[in-house]
């Protein structure tokens, strides 16, 4: 049975300063790579300048993300986010949508057990299938962006890119091109998220690392 509400430790302080050092460097990526791209009129720094800015933040990124991957297989956050709850993720979403368009409000399905002092359930399952759309984004960003840097050693992935934009005209290009359009992608997922995250009232949590949960004492 529901209890009252109760003060838990949610994140860790690193498990935070990641999370933010990460969406730092994904704002100065996007400004750095606004000022290189090719199909965007704006340049806030030169273009020399923004390319290399760009390059050595792309590079810290990859480290960041992979250590912050590490670090979540290890603090055992990955179970909450596996395969195996994409089925109920899915159907979460089918629930979320529909009331969404009804008009109503979806109880978040969180709760902390007071007697194991543990979560019971810790995610929006919705949460699972942004997290692995999360990592398709980061893989395809990374491998178009270190063909665009390295095209002679990954000319490969810029052969892929061009069977899928052949019209593109050359390889690089259809490269660069999809780097930018999921770069966009990107921003839509960051918006969301934000949203999310304001609609469930995890926002405080990724400050403090707290947060007021639901408490179960099954």
């Amino acid at each position: 049975m529901k209890n009252k509400m109760v003060a838990v430790k949610r994140h860790t302080l690193l498990y935070r300063v990641l999370h933010w050092v990460i969406a730092a460097e994904i704002v100065l990526l996007l400004i750095s790579g606004i000022g290189v791209s090719d199909y965007i009129c704006a340049t806030f720094i030169s273009r020399g300048g923004a390319r290399g800015f760009h390059i050595v933040l792309g590079l810290a990124w990859i480290g960041t993300i992979t250590f912050f991957l590490y670090y979540f297989m290890m603090v055992g956050e990955y179970k909450w986010f596996g395969i195996s709850r994409i089925g109920s993720a899915i159907d979460f979403f089918v629930h979320e949508l529909k009331s969404f368009i009804e008009g109503k409000k979806v109880k978040s399905p969180i709760s902390y057990s007071a007697e194991e002092k543990k979560y019971v359930e810790k995610i929006v399952l919705t949460e699972v299938l942004a997290w692995w759309g999360w990592f398709a984004l980061w893989i395809i960003m990374v491998l178009t962006g270190l063909a665009l840097l390295f095209p002679e050693s990954l000319n490969f992935i810029n052969r892929f890119c061009f069977a899928l934009l052949p019209l593109s005209g050359r390889a690089v290009v259809a490269t660069r091109f999809i780097h930018l359009v999921v770069s966009m992608v990107f921003i839509v997922y960051i918006i969301i998220h934000a949203y999310a995250s304001w609609t469930f009232g995890m926002v405080g949590s990724i400050f403090s690392g707290t947060n007021e949960e639901p408490a179960t004492n099954d």
